[in-house]
C-alpha cells in the first residue's frame, strides 16, 4: 500500500505541473438516512412499500480531490468528433471512515460515447460506531473489524457512457432535453478475508468478492439559469452471479437486483461552483418474517419479494479551482 500511495503522490504532484487549474476538482458528498424498518410479509415474491419509521438511520460524508489531464484527439473537424479527447485522471476520497486513492482512463471517440477503466485502493477504520472496513463474524455478531493498511477494498471498474442532448439538433437555449445511460461492469472486494462470506465498507454490508454491475439512466432538462438541470435517474446494481458465494446464503438471495428512483435538480451558480441535491427511492430485499432481536444482519431470513423505502436525500458540491 506505501507503494501506492506513493505512486499517487507522484501521479498527482505530476498532473499539477501540467495541467492547467481547471483540470482540478474538489468534491464534497453529503447524505441524510432517515430511519425505515422492514416489513416482514408472508407469501411468494411480495412486493410492499416500507414507510418512514424513524428520523435518523445514518449519515454519509466525502471529500474528493480529482486531477484531470485532458489529452486531445480530434478525428476531424466534424461536429462528432473534433472535440474528442483522452482524459487520465487520478483522485483521492477521504471518509471518516476510510481513504482511497483511485486512478482511470477515459476515450471519447465520437461526441455521444465514452469509454473508461478505472481502480480504486483503499483501507478503513471504525469511528464514533461506524464501521470502516469489516468481515461477517455470524448473524449475531455482525460484522468485526479489520486491521486498518493490513487489509485492503480494492475496485476495478470498466464503464462505458451514451449521452445525448436534444439542443445538439435543435439549437436553443429552452431545447437542452437530455439523457444519459450508463452501465458498469466492476470486481470489488476485501483481502484476506474468506472470499466468500460477507462483508462490510464504509458502513454499508452485505457485500462480496466478485463482479457486479451498476446502470444508471438520467432523463434531464437543462436550462439558462441558476437551476441548470431537474432529471429523473434510474439505478440498477446487483451481482452477476452467486457462484462464488457461500452457498448458505442461497435463501437470502445474493443476485438480488437493487432499483433507485431519484429526481434529482443540479443549481450552477458559475462556470466553478455547483450543487447537485437528490432524493432517493430504492428498493431493498423483502423477507417473509422478522429478524431476531439478537441478529445484527438479515442473513438467517428468507426473501420474499422487493420492499421499496425512502432512502435518503444526498447533497453534492462541486468546486473547480
Amino acid at each position: 500500500m506505501k507503494r501506492i500511495l506513493a505512486l499517487f503522490c507522484f501521479v498527482v504532484l505530476s498532473f499539477s505541473l501540467f495541467a492547467n487549474s481547471d483540470n482540478f476538482s474538489i468534491t464534497t458528498d453529503f447524505a441524510y438516512y432517515p430511519k425505515s424498518e422492514p416489513v416482514a410479509k408472508e407469501g411468494s415474491d411480495v412486493n410492499r412499500f416500507a414507510p418512514l419509521s424513524g428520523v435518523y438511520s445514518g449519515l454519509e460524508f466525502r471529500v474528493v480531490g480529482k486531477y484531470n489531464y485532458i489529452i486531445p484527439t480530434p478525428f476531424g473537424s466534424n461536429p462528432l468528433v473534433k472535440g474528442n479527447n483522452l482524459n487520465l485522471s487520478c483522485a483521492f476520497e477521504l471518509t471518516p471512515v476510510s481513504i482511497a486513492p483511485q486512478f482511470s482512463v477515459s476515450f471519447t471517440p465520437i461526441a455521444f460515447l465514452n469509454f473508461s477503466a478505472s481502480a480504486k485502493f483503499a483501507t478503513g477504520w471504525e469511528f464514533i460506531g461506524i464501521k470502516g472496513m469489516g468481515e461477517y463474524v455470524s448473524n449475531q455478531d455482525g460484522y468485526k473489524n479489520l486491521t486498518p493498511f493490513q487489509n485492503y477494498f480494492y475496485e476495478y471498474k470498466f464503464s462505458s457512457l451514451f449521452q445525448f442532448d436534444l439542443g445538439a439538433i435543435v439549437p436553443g437555449d429552452w431545447t437542452h432535453v437530455v439523457t444519459m445511460a450508463t452501465y458498469d461492469v466492476i470486481y470489488k472486494g476485501l483481502t484476506g478475508i474468506d472470499t466468500s462470506k460477507p462483508w462490510i465498507w464504509q458502513g454499508t454490508g452485505e457485500g462480496f468478492n466478485g463482479w457486479n454491475y451498476n446502470s444508471t439512466v438520467v432523463l434531464g432538462y437543462q436550462m439558462p439559469l441558476i437551476l441548470q438541470t431537474v432529471g429523473l435517474q434510474f439505478e440498477f446494481s446487483g451481482y452477476y452471479s452467486d457462484s462464488n458465494i457461500d452457498k448458505g446464503f442461497e435463501k437470502w438471495n445474493p443476485t438480488f437486483m437493487k432499483i433507485a428512483i431519484n429526481p434529482i435538480c443540479i443549481l450552477k451558480f458559475n462556470e466553478k461552483h455547483a450543487l447537485t441535491i437528490q432524493l432517493g427511492f430504492s428498493s431493498r430485499r423483502g423477507f417473509s418474517s422478522e429478524k431476531s432481536s439478537d441478529d445484527k444482519t438479515n442473513f438467517a431470513l428468507d426473501y420474499n419479494g422487493r420492499e421499496w423505502f425512502f432512502n435518503r436525500i444526498a447533497f453534492s458540491y462541486a468546486i473547480k479551482l
